[in-house]
């Protein structure tokens, strides 16, 4: 078993299982066989990638195995320094990095407990319709002030999943662990809520489709107004998977129409945006797995989590009168992983961001290109503590050709339980 600190999940090397702690109902042990069956089926409801939590060290049966109730978490603690420039967040996010750089903003210390996780899974029989599965992460990023946040909670019934997770455009599995939190710039990692339909129809070929909440961020004209948005986005994937699911190549795409105000016509206005992605993961042989992501698309920033919430979504349209558009944009990812031995770990990724213009659109300040470089190495010290450290740069530019980079040297301590 390895465990990726900076992924607050488990790694099971070679599919094991590593033991767990069972209790009935009665406050004893549960027999052999009935906690490898536990262990299965905890197993099978397992989300696995970026991110994503593994086997709790707890897990509670009820009588017959008819409920169990999963309980894990980890404590945690990230160590950074920045030096020849910053990026002004607790994580290395590359759109944060000042353009230009400041000499008041070279240097930076910073100590961060806050991704430190809990989270509870429950399971259920449901006869024919396979087992029910309620889920719920928290940590404590609210507004970067320790306060308890809420990442995920849904439940999952016969390939459905209704609640908040991780968005369906998202391949957990196209990235390498990084000690940072933050992860590659281009990742379309992005929690959404959502109604999810999932189908695997072998050990190959699988898909999904969902309908999700929009979230639209646009940088709007002063005679424009925002309104609540009335259609959901809609993201579906078709996936391959060989080599028992250690390696898999997905194509995904994303649809979805953005809606807001023209004070002056008195009219109620949309713009499609839409995105397309090819991402993957193939490991080439016992120690070493490749990874990628290409993702091209107009009007979907809030899909990419560098430039999420930043106005890009929709932007001024200058050959238009009182019109938005939707800018071209594309971001990348390519990782290497490669496993030691089962105590060192060794990670490598590097991303960009891209934003294209458009009719003549020119905004000084805003974001252009920015690029993502992340070299780290994991060491796990007991079956439960890991330890970590990167070094990460990043750069940003902008419209105006003024740009900005950022160093940054990060460790972290982890306790899984």
């Amino acid at each position: 078993m390895f465990l990726f600190g900076g992924l607050q999940a488990q790694v099971l090397k070679n599919n094991a299982k590593p033991d767990v702690l069972f209790i009935n109902r009665r406050g004893t042990e549960v027999d052999t066989m009935s906690a490898t069956q536990v262990i299965d089926l905890y197993y099978s409801t397992i989300e696995k990638g970026f991110r994503q939590t593994g086997l709790p060290k707890f897990i509670i049966s009820g009588k017959d195995q008819k409920m169990i109730f999963g309980i894990g978490g980890n404590v945690n603690t990230r160590l950074s320094y920045d030096f020849d420039g910053i990026a002004n967040d607790l994580d290395f996010v590359t759109s944060a990095i000042p353009v230009p750089n400041s000499p008041k903003q070279r240097q930076q210390f910073q100590l961060d407990p806050s991704t430190s996780t809990l989270y509870f899974k429950a399971i259920a029989h449901a006869g024919k319709l396979g087992p029910i599965v309620g889920y719920i992460q928290a940590d404590f990023r609210e507004s970067n002030n320790l306060g308890f946040s809420l990442n995920m909670a849904y439940i999952e019934l016969a390939g459905f999943s209704i609640g908040r997770r991780f968005t369906t455009f998202c391949d957990l599995g196209a990235s390498p662990s990084t000690v940072d939190f933050e992860g590659p710039n281009g990742y379309p990692m992005v929690y959404n809520t959502m109604i999810r339909y999932t189908r695997k129809f072998n050990d190959h070929w699988s898909m999904a489709v969902a309908a999700e909440m929009p979230n639209l961020s646009a940088s709007l004209a002063s005679d424009m107004s925002s309104i609540p948005q009335r259609m959901p986005d809609f993201p579906l994937y078709f996936q391959y998977s060989w080599n028992k699911g250690r390696s898999h190549l997905r194509a995904s795409a994303i649809f979805r129409d953005m809606f807001y105000y023209d004070d002056q016509s008195d009219a109620t206005k949309s713009v499609f945006g839409w995105g397309t992605q090819l991402s993957g993961s193939i490991q080439a042989g016992k120690r070493l797995t490749t990874y990628m992501q290409f993702l091209y698309g107009e009007g979907i920033a809030a899909y990419i989590q560098d430039i999420a919430g930043t106005g890009l979504d929709l932007v001024v349209n200058p050959k238009r009168a009182n019109s938005l558009q939707a800018l071209p944009m594309m971001s990348w990812i390519a990782g290497a992983q490669y496993m030691f031995s089962s105590k060192w770990l060794a990670t490598a990724a590097y991303s960009g961001v891209k934003v294209f213009s458009r009719n003549d659109y020119r905004d000084a300040n805003t974001y252009q290109i920015a690029n993502y470089l992340s070299v780290n190495l994991f060491y796990n010290l007991t079956e439960s503590c890991q330890l970590g450290a990167a070094y990460l740069y990043g750069t940003r530019r902008n419209m105006d050709k003024e740009q900005g980079h950022a160093n940054r040297v990060q460790a972290i301590v982890q306790y899984n339980f």
